[in-house]
């Protein structure tokens, strides 16, 4: 796709409620009137279709995607000539009449109404806050499965995320090391997390990844029970919020400047500066292919399928696997069809053993020629592991 140098997108800040007639209403004018101010590719919040009182009327509500909501935004995108991202719809999925489970889904439209990517969030919003809302996703959602690769659109490659994914800079540093130019983040951020996390998270993906960030938000009174935050925002890839709402519905236009973000990434070549040596490589392509960690540091040949004893699959092999280096100063481990030795912290002296596929802290799954060690508070949870390793942990 040809991508010119300085493109506008447009970000839709919106009040949603249970009534999706309704909410259809606001979000389509706000398209239009995005369409008409030159906005190449317009940003929907998460929830833009509804957002319902609880678990129940929000699995009542749910549609699958070739229902008749996203048929209506099939067809405004082609009437308006513009991609659409709508971020956060309320999913009923191919396993829906097993599970009575949603995903919540980031759709990605282009301008003939073609559905180009969905991706379903992969980290689950379940929190108690202090004098705020008590909320649990995970009760009635299904988690992703995988981290996409960015999109080409006519104003950049783009990253797929929802909401609380903003809070993992591990899924937004996977989508920088894959290409990705702008990072997107539809929201319905409550107000306690939005007034004191919400700008400073999105600037930190922004400058740390030196993406465009595309934050559309929900905003005001939804119901009795739920407020949103607002404050749907642009930032560039220094940081610098470059266009914002407030609170009420509304947009606000940015430019997408390439040429400005080449500028940044050369002048401060950061992603050239990581230590994979030492944490490994955060964001490697294929990591989200991988079904259990002790298969992601294999002695192996790069990007071949390799399957190791204990493993439940097969995965690509990322490059920054060859960097794990060929000696022993920590209790080396012989990875069974390897080559060589892996340098493996003294505290976990077995790293398959570190992030098996299991949510307690008991070994499980492969075992090592070592005893096992208490399992790391890293990994309770094997979705994300699949998606991109345990960054940080002892021992990569």
């Amino acid at each position: 796709m040809s991508v010119p140098p300085r493109a506008t997108v447009a970000v839709a800040q919106v009040t949603s409620t249970p009534d999706k007639e309704q909410n259809w209403c606001q979000c389509s004018a706000l398209v239009r009137e995005a369409a008409g101010r030159g906005a190449r590719l317009v940003f929907l919040p998460e929830g833009f279709d509804f957002i319902g009182h609880g678990p129940e009327q929000s699995l009542s509500l749910a549609e699958p995607l070739d229902g008749h909501t996203v048929g209506r935004y099939r067809q405004l995108a082609r009437e308006c000539d513009v991609w659409l991202s709508l971020g956060g719809f309320h999913e009923r999925g191919s396993d829906w009449d097993t599970t009575g489970r949603i995903y919540n889904c980031h759709i990605l439209l282009d301008s003939s109404g073609s559905l180009v990517s969905t991706y379903r969030k992969t980290h689950l919003f379940d929190v108690d806050l202090p004098g705020g809302p008590s909320l649990r996703e995970s009760g009635f959602t299904n988690p992703g499965p995988a981290i996409l690769p960015p999109v080409d659109t006519p104003v950049g490659k783009l990253g797929l995320a929802v909401c609380y994914d903003l809070r993992f800079p591990e899924l937004a540093l996977a989508l920088r090391a894959q290409g990705a130019q702008i990072l997107a983040y539809p929201s319905a951020f409550t107000v306690p997390t939005g007034a004191a996390h919400w700008e400073v998270l999105l600037r930190a993906r922004a400058i740390e990844c030196q993406c465009y960030v595309v934050a559309a938000a929900q905003t005001g009174r939804h119901h009795e029970a739920r407020v949103s935050f607002g404050h749907s925002l642009v930032a560039d890839p220094w940081g610098t919020v470059v266009a914002q709402c407030h609170e009420g519905p509304g947009l606000c236009l940015a430019d997408i400047d390439l040429e400005y973000l080449q500028r940044v990434r050369r002048d401060l070549p950061v992603q050239g500066h990581r230590r994979r040596d030492l944490y490994g490589c955060p964001g490697a392509p294929g990591p989200q292919m991988c079904p259990n960690l002790p298969q992601m540091c294999p002695k192996s040949t790069p990007n071949q399928p390799v399957r190791l004893p204990g493993g439940t699959g097969a995965l690509n092999v990322p490059k920054c696997t060859q960097m794990c280096p060929k000696c022993a100063p920590n209790q080396p481990l012989q990875l069974p069809g390897g080559t060589g030795a892996l340098n493996v912290p003294k505290m976990y002296p077995n790293v398959p053993q570190m992030c098996p596929k299991s949510t307690s802290t008991a070994a499980r799954g492969h075992r090592g020629p070592e005893s096992a060690p208490n399992l790391p508070k890293c990994a309770p949870n094997p979705p994300q592991i699949k998606l991109y390793g345990c960054l940080g942990a002892p021992g990569p």
